[in-house]
């Protein structure tokens, strides 16, 4: 593609008209499930733990609170301080809890923390940093350069970045501007998420705004507790963020908890997740200008 073509590409992207081809591709079947649950595809950062470490711990902006490795919590010797409920797609299930002195990453530490223990087997990594940590510091995911960078200066606008509006929840949640054909939706960024996943009213907004591209085939989500949920595979026609249109987006559907603990358990929802994060050089979530960008490849 020369030079004139990328960037009519791109323009055409910014005013919401098509998405990258080379990205998202065209609609064929339902999408293979296991290609959106790997979880290799998300990205961390290094955390310390009471001054020890550095560990691998996501940072998961659509989890209400931090969890560690049974692992790594018997190596650093945290005694098990009792019980909490561990909120997760699939439900609710008591869960181990630990007492952390600090969780730190770069200059963000948070001091005191009750943390819940999960083993890694089920993790896929060393801990999990939750809402209550993070708060108001920014995010990004640096795809191009396999790195997540939080409470640093972010990289602004340019002419390869969509800007997306959004607003923080009392709850800490950040949400963002979101549509298919004739419906608006109630979405948010999750970078602890390996796929995309709507509700059941947003299946039937999408049907009928005959939004839904081929069959829908059943398959399964796993929770971080190891519950199993049944889903359904299937591809809205579009998606747009903002003024970013994104085209044949394969998502799954299901009975999701995460929705009914956020409170949208009634209106079309969907949880943006790393499947479709990963095809942006970069995401950027700043919640002090209150936007998510986009950064489309070049």
């Amino acid at each position: 593609m020369d030079d004139i073509e990328r960037r009519a590409v791109l323009g055409l992207i910014a005013a919401g008209a098509i998405a990258p081809e080379a990205a998202f591709g065209q609609a064929t079947d339902a999408p293979d499930p296991l290609k959106f649950l790997d979880t290799a595809q998300r990205l961390t950062v290094k955390a310390y733990v009471n001054g020890q470490g550095p560990f691998d711990f996501l940072v998961d902006t659509g989890a209400s609170s931090s969890v560690i490795s049974a692992e790594l919590a018997d190596g650093l010797g945290l005694v098990r301080t009792g019980s909490n409920k561990l909120h997760s797609i699939a439900g609710a299930q008591s869960v181990a809890t630990a007492r952390v002195d600090s969780l730190t990453v770069g200059k963000r530490s948070r001091a005191n923390m009750t943390v819940s223990v999960l083993p890694r087997s089920l993790l896929r990594m060393d801990g999990v940093l939750g809402l209550e940590w993070l708060g108001r510091a920014s995010v990004l995911l640096d795809f191009l350069r396999h790195k997540m960078v939080v409470g640093e200066g972010l990289p602004l606008s340019d002419d390869r970045t969509v800007a997306v509006k959004s607003r923080l929840t009392r709850n800490g949640l950040m949400l963002i501007d979101a549509f298919i054909p004739d419906q608006r939706l109630v979405a948010f960024v999750d970078t602890g998420s390996t796929t995309t996943v709507g509700n059941l009213p947003l299946l039937k907004a999408a049907r009928d705004a005959k939004a839904i591209v081929g069959e829908l085939s059943d398959t399964e989500l796993r929770s971080v507790t190891g519950q199993m949920l049944p889903a359904q595979a299937t591809i809205v026609s579009r998606l747009m963020l903002g003024k970013l249109t994104l085209r044949n987006i394969p998502l799954l559907i299901g009975q999701v908890h995460t929705f009914d603990y956020w409170g949208f358990r009634d209106e079309p929802a969907i949880v943006i997740g790393i499947d479709i994060l990963k095809k942006f050089q970069s995401v950027a979530i700043d919640s002090k200008r209150g936007e998510v960008r986009f950064r489309v490849p070049g």
